[in-house]
């Protein structure tokens, strides 16, 4: 391969990785997740309805805003949906779409009761507008952030084991009452 080839495959590669966005953002980089389908596989195969996820995108500023390794957590519920609290409320989402991400860890409560309550309060939030925390008050529950929101359905279990004013996901690793299932990382 010449140097002719060498500079073509240089400039078509880093014209590759530019996205442009509504309003005229322009974004470079990779846009790819490190999550690939054998993970997802294996997640399919193992999650139950109660599971907790954790969530993280590498390449986002509220990933390295948020304390922790850990940015974002979720509830699974069963069917293939995913709720977990967003701006615009409490969102039901597919499986699938979330595991659009970096990093995946499954936790699960030790008590089987304690998961089906996790799933079963999950639904029944949902079926009421709650909104987002901006906030971050987890004395106050008629509005939620993300993770206030999994530890309101699993029985305010991180909010007993830390004495945090704000939770955030990786505060749900210190709960022995929550076992890790899986994940991608270490």
């Amino acid at each position: 391969m010449g140097l002719f080839y060498n500079i073509k495959r240089a400039i078509v590669t880093w014209f590759s990785d530019i996205r442009v966005y509504k309003f005229g953002l322009i974004l470079w980089g990779s846009s790819y997740y490190e999550l690939k389908g054998w993970h997802v596989r294996k997640v399919l195969e193992l999650i139950q309805p109660g599971d907790i996820f954790l969530r993280k995108y590498d390449h986002y500023l509220g990933s390295i805003l948020i304390k922790g390794f850990w940015s974002h957590s979720a509830v699974y519920i069963g069917d293939n949906s995913v709720l977990h609290m967003l701006a615009g409320g409490i969102t039901s989402e597919d499986i699938l779409t979330f595991l659009r991400a970096d990093h995946i860890m499954i936790l699960r409560a030790r008590d089987r009761v304690m998961a089906t309550r996790i799933c079963e309060r999950a639904k029944k939030l949902a079926e009421n507008y709650i909104e987002y925390d901006y906030d971050f008050n987890s004395k106050d529950t008629k509005k939620l952030y993300c993770t206030e929101f999994v530890d309101v359905c699993a029985d305010n279990l991180i909010s007993a084991c830390t004495n945090r004013k704000i939770l955030i996901p990786d505060d749900f690793l210190r709960c022995s009452a929550l076992e890790k299932i899986w994940t991608d990382v270490g």
